[in-house]
């Protein structure tokens, strides 16, 4: 993530490691998880934008921070038949392709981690979903929400393009870019970055991408997740082998720390979903 821009040279190995179970949040590595595809650069893109987002409403047609270009989602169709056939993105589709047909849960939420069946035979970059899907199931999470019949061997093309830190996928997408995603599909949406401010949006019904520090800030490992709120509160994902939804009362069952909390993105997914 561009957090870890800073960090990169000290902290890779702590950013993209973390144990397996119940304890587990975020992404890890495993050499199992790592795939052989062709990618035409796998180096980290340094020189990439930052764009953390104030906490604000913000409706999907409104410009914001006007004085440079502002950054724009690519959908599918809008790149895919410029790709060369050798096109880390193109191959990774292909094979995406074929998982997503038959993994029997199409139009349906991903409750389950992103290490277990079907979704972690998914490839993103070079990795495994295991290793660095949380960003996508997050937004692919989002849209089913909000009514969207999603592909998501589509939606992995179009994260591929947009908001990988690394084009290897090593270091995972940047969640504070995923409100790209969200203008694209034209969805209002607020960027808040408190756990009071996260919480207030869960009891008033709203669900949220929610992007965190699993354990000391900027040093440990980052996940991404979607949570339903209303007055039970649900986490997809939460967990890396974790087996379904699962429930909290506050984001401080998540992170008790306002620091630990990267980004989230508050949608009212009744309202929005009309």
């Amino acid at each position: 993530m561009k957090i870890h821009r800073l960090i990169i040279p000290l902290f890779a190995a702590i950013l993209c490691s973390c144990s397996q179970g119940e304890g587990s949040d975020s992404e890890y590595f495993s050499s199992e998880r790592a795939i052989e595809v062709t990618a035409s650069q796998t180096t980290v893109d340094s020189e990439a934008e930052s764009s953390s987002q104030p906490a604000e409403t913000k409706a999907a047609d409104s410009s914001s921070e006007p004085e440079k270009e502002q950054k724009l989602w690519q959908s599918f169709d809008e790149f895919y038949d410029t790709l060369a056939d050798d096109d880390m993105i193109k191959q990774n589709y292909i094979h995406n392709s074929e998982v997503w047909a038959n993994s029997g849960i199409q139009g349906q939420l991903i409750e389950s981690g992103q290490d277990t069946s079907p979704q972690n035979e998914l490839h993103l970059g070079k990795y495994k979903f295991g290793y660095n899907g949380c960003e996508v199931i997050a937004g692919y999470n989002m849209l089913t929400l909000l009514g969207e019949d999603v592909d998501m061997a589509k939606l992995i093309s179009e994260y591929e393009k947009n908001i990988l830190v690394a084009s290897d996928g090593s270091f995972g997408c940047e969640p504070r870019e995923i409100y790209l995603l969200l203008d694209k599909h034209g969805y209002n949406y607020e960027t808040i970055k408190t756990i009071a401010e996260c919480d207030k949006a869960l009891d008033e019904g709203k669900s949220l991408i929610f992007s965190y520090f699993t354990g000391t800030a900027y040093l440990s490992e980052i996940h991404t997740i979607c949570i339903i709120g209303g007055e039970d509160k649900y986490v997809l994902n939460r967990y890396n082998s974790v087996d379904g939804r699962r429930q909290i009362s506050s984001i401080s069952d998540i992170t008790e720390y306002d620091k630990n909390v990267i980004i989230a993105y508050s949608v009212d997914t009744q309202e929005e979903g009309k």
